[in-house]
Formats: structure tokens, C-alpha cells, sequence
């Protein structure tokens, strides 16, 4: 790659991209004010005509740019001019529809992540960037429309339709097969089946997204499809295999009630990700650790008495908040080129995130049911079980027994970490510990608590717009296991670095 800096003409082309991009919105504004009144022009319609625009814009970006900077400095603008303008409510042309989305958001900052794990590694996978934002820049926006025909207040739906995403396969299915057919060498057998996996695959994320992320997650899944088949690491009968997984995984765990169906259909896609993706020694700790974990939360009596009354199960938001991070872990790894190190700090991040959920999640129920009433690390005195940032001796042994639970099963599979069994079951159950210390704490100290009515503590808000007594409103339960699974995976890619 050249230097950094950009060229003269580089230059006079971002800067003509940034007057097209801008007088695109200034259009979707003008569409806005006058066909509202002369036309009844719904926001929606202003909205996909921007975001169709958009898409198709950087799905050109190889043709018009030599290389890959000059669109990660305008995807990293527009992330910080959209931010903004989401923030101060500016281009209601855009943002009107849908005031709680971040798509505007989300899909620049797509453009940053699909550009690492494309053009900037190979040109030979600019079809799958190129092919991935044509999907979003027109399968998405067909769904949304016959999404809102199809339902009867006609206003723009919040959650995906049926029609809507039959509209999104079939458009995804049939843009694939083009890309595919011209970006790549393949056989018309594999083109077919590698864009019906893209459909299969593409179609559900797009349906779970939501607030927007779709225009993130659904071109990064595409790009997990088509890197993967290019390289050889995936098959397509692989691939139809992880599927079948993911889609039986996803019905047992729903009809578990273990997880909710938007909660069961993200799941599914994370243990088609193992299996696709990773393979044993990827799929067996994440097994182990949602295994034992639901085991452990279902052997309680007054838990199996809320399913039966109806409780909500886990959620979408849960899934990520204890997966997200290995599931981060396990996609770059599968389109970074193999390596060693590489390889090695992928699998300790995804098995060291593990490792603090699963240590988190048997510190929890093994403590409520067993122990004592914990101490708060915020004030030193004794609280009610379950208490978020409190610690008890029970619940502490229990978290390391499920730190070892994911980390035996890692070593037991031949896990790529450092090779020596001793000093990688140490590392990955102490990251596990760090991680759920790190849960802990940030739970005492910036968790948001709410007061009821009655004056007990609350970690969700009692009524809609209620402000936290103590913490931080966005610091959430899901917010505190996020931060703990990161702090775990860091532990363990610090240790694998420094061994290594």
C-alpha cells in the first residue's frame, strides 16, 4: 500500500464523495418537506431512498478508490457526522421514522469492520465487500417497504414480517447469485449453494437487528459467508451443516424456555458460527458453557415455577452480552489469514470471555441458592442474594468452577493457546476470575439501582424514564456483563501475548 497520506486526487474525491453523500441527505430533506405535504411521502420512504443510495455508494468505493483509505477516513466521518446528527436530531428526513435506530450509525462503522476483514487483507475478497453492501443497499430497503405495505396501520414496522423477510431472502439470494457469479471462479453449483447459505444466513440477522444495527450486522455476516468459502475454510456442505445446527440449537432453546425467539434465533446463529466457523475446539467450550449454565439456572425450584408462570426468558440483548465478545473473537479469527499468534490470541479471547460469563453465571446461581447473605463491595455490608457487585465465599468458589468448566473443555479439545495444558488452564480460569471481579465491581459502583415504590432496589427502571438513585442509566445488567466478558477475553490475549 502506498503512504498514508492521500493523494491529490484521492483527495478531490473523498471531498467530491462527501459533497455527493451530502447533497444525497440534502435530497432526502427536500423529499421530506415538500412530499409530505404534495405528494404524502412517508419519512420511511425518504429514509430507504437515503439508505439505498448510500449502500450503492459504497458498494462502488473499489471502482472509484485505488485503495482502502480514503474510505475508512469517510466511514469514520460519517460515523462521527451521523453520531452527531443522531444526537442533536438533525435530518429528520432520515432519523423521523425511526427516532431509536442507529442505523445511520451503524453502517459507516460496518464499513470500517468489512473493510479489515476484506480489501484490506486480499483484493480478491473485494466481491464479498462489494456484494455485501448491494445486499443491504436493496434487499433491506425492499423488505422494509413491503414489510410496512403488508401491515394494517401502514405505518413502517418495528420488528421484521413474515413478507418482509421472504422479500429480504429472495432479493439477498438473487444479488448473491450475480456477485458470485461474476466476483468469483466458482461452479455454478457452489454459486447457488453459497447464496442461498448467504440468504439463510443474512435473512435472520436482519430480522433480529434491532434500533438499526442490521446495516452493521448484516453485511459483516454476509462477509463471514463469502471469506471463508473463497479461502477454503468452509465448505458448502459445512456450511449447510452449521446451519441445520444453529436451527435445531435455536428450537431446543426456545423450547426449553431457556431463551425467548429472538433470543433463540441469535443463538442459533452463534452455534452455527461455532460449528461453521470454528469447529470442535471452538463449538465445545461454547457448548460447555451455555450447557451447564442453563443446567445450573433450571435446577432451582422457583425458577422452574416462573417458567411455568410465564417469566420472560433470556433475551437477544442476554445472548450478546455474555457471547458477544467470543462470538467477536471467533469471526476475526476466521478471515484474519492464518497464524500462529494470531490464531492463538483469537481462541484466548474467545475462550477467557467464556470463561467470565460462565463464571459470573455460577457465582450467581450457585450463591443465590446456597449462601449466605453476600457482602456489597460498595459498602461492606451484608445484602440480599443476588445483589449486583455483592460477593459471598460460596459464590466465589462456584465462579471458579465454571472459569474451569469452559477452560478444561478448551484444553481437552486441543484449543490453539500456548500448548502447555498447565499454564493455559491457569491463565484462562484466572482471566475467567479477573473478568468476573471486573463484573463485580463495575456492578457496585456504576450499575444503575432504582428505588420502587415499596423502597426496595431495583436494577431496572420501575416506570419508563425513571433516573437511577445510584449509577450510570446506560450501565445496565447486560451493560456490567459485556464489560466483564471484554475484561476476560483482554486477560487472556494479554497472557497469550506475554508467553508467547
Amino acid at each position: 500500500m502506498p503512504g498514508l497520506p492521500l493523494s491529490g486526487t484521492e483527495s478531490l474525491m473523498v471531498l467530491g464523495a462527501l459533497v455527493g453523500l451530502g447533497g444525497l441527505v440534502g435530497l432526502g430533506e427536500s423529499l421530506r418537506a415538500w412530499g409530505l405535504r404534495a405528494w404524502g411521502l412517508r419519512a420511511s420512504t425518504t429514509r430507504r431512498l437515503v439508505h439505498t443510495g448510500v449502500g450503492l455508494f459504497v458498494a462502488a468505493t473499489p471502482v472509484l478508490f485505488g485503495r482502502p483509505l480514503p474510505v475508512y477516513l469517510l466511514a469514520g466521518a460519517f460515523t462521527v457526522a451521523n453520531a452527531t446528527a443522531r444526537a442533536r436530531h438533525w435530518w429528520p428526513g432520515i432519523h423521523a421514522a425511526r427516532p431509536g435506530s442507529w442505523g445511520t450509525v451503524a453502517l459507516p462503522v460496518s464499513v470500517i469492520a468489512a473493510l479489515g476483514m476484506t480489501w484490506s487483507i486480499a483484493p480478491d475478497r473485494l466481491f464479498a465487500f462489494q456484494g455485501a453492501y448491494l445486499v443491504l443497499a436493496l434487499a433491506d430497503p425492499a423488505a422494509s417497504w413491503v414489510g410496512e405495505r403488508s401491515t394494517r396501520s401502514g405505518a413502517a414496522p418495528l420488528n421484521a414480517t413474515v413478507p418482509g423477510s421472504l422479500t429480504f431472502a429472495g432479493v439477498a439470494f438473487g444479488l448473491s447469485v450475480l456477485v458470485l457469479g461474476g466476483g468469483t471462479s466458482w461452479g455454478l453449483g457452489a454459486v447457488v449453494g453459497a447464496a442461498t447459505g448467504a440468504a439463510l444466513v443474512a435473512t435472520p440477522v436482519e430480522a433480529v437487528s434491532a434500533r438499526g444495527w442490521d446495516n452493521f450486522f448484516v453485511p459483516v455476516a454476509l462477509v463471514l459467508v463469502w471469506v471463508p468459502l473463497q479461502e477454503g475454510t468452509l465448505r458448502i456442505g459445512a456450511l449447510g451443516g452449521a446451519l441445520l445446527v444453529g436451527i435445531l440449537f435455536g428450537g431446543l432453546a426456545h423450547g426449553a424456555d431457556a431463551l425467548d425467539l429472538r433470543g433463540a434465533a441469535v443463538g442459533g446463529l452463534f452455534a452455527a458460527s461455532l460449528v461453521g466457523l470454528g469447529g470442535t475446539a471452538w463449538a465445545v467450550p461454547g457448548v460447555v458453557f451455555f450447557g451447564l449454565s442453563s443446567a445450573l439456572t433450571y435446577v432451582q425450584d422457583d425458577r422452574h415455577a416462573a417458567a411455568a408462570a410465564g417469566a420472560p426468558r433470556r433475551t437477544e440483548a442476554q445472548v450478546l452480552a455474555n457471547g458477544g465478545v467470543a462470538w467477536a473473537a471467533l469471526a476475526g479469527s476466521a478471515v484474519v489469514p492464518s497464524g500462529g499468534a494470531v490464531l492463538a490470541g483469537g481462541y484466548a479471547v474467545f475462550v477467557g470471555a467464556l470463561a467470565a460469563a460462565a463464571a459470573d453465571t455460577w457465582a450467581t446461581e450457585v450463591g443465590t441458592r446456597f449462601s449466605t447473605a453476600p457482602w456489597s463491595l460498595r459498602t461492606g455490608r451484608r445484602v440480599a442474594a443476588g445483589t449486583s457487585g455483592a460477593v459471598s465465599v460460596t459464590g466465589t468458589v462456584a465462579a471458579m468452577l465454571g472459569a474451569a468448566s469452559v477452560a478444561g473443555a478448551a484444553v481437552l479439545t486441543n484449543g490453539p493457546v500456548t500448548g502447555d495444558v498447565r499454564g493455559d488452564v491457569v491463565l484462562l480460569v484466572g482471566a475467567g476470575l479477573l473478568g468476573m471481579a471486573a463484573d463485580s465491581l463495575v456492578g457496585a459502583f456504576l450499575q444503575a439501582q432504582y428505588r420502587a415504590d415499596s423502597g426496595e432496589w431495583r436494577e431496572t427502571p420501575p416506570a419508563q424514564g425513571a433516573a437511577p438513585v445510584r449509577g450510570w442509566a446506560p450501565m445496565g445488567n447486560n451493560a456490567v456483563n459485556f464489560v466483564g466478558t471484554t475484561v476476560g477475553g483482554g486477560i487472556a490475549l494479554a497472557g497469550v501475548l506475554l508467553v508467547g
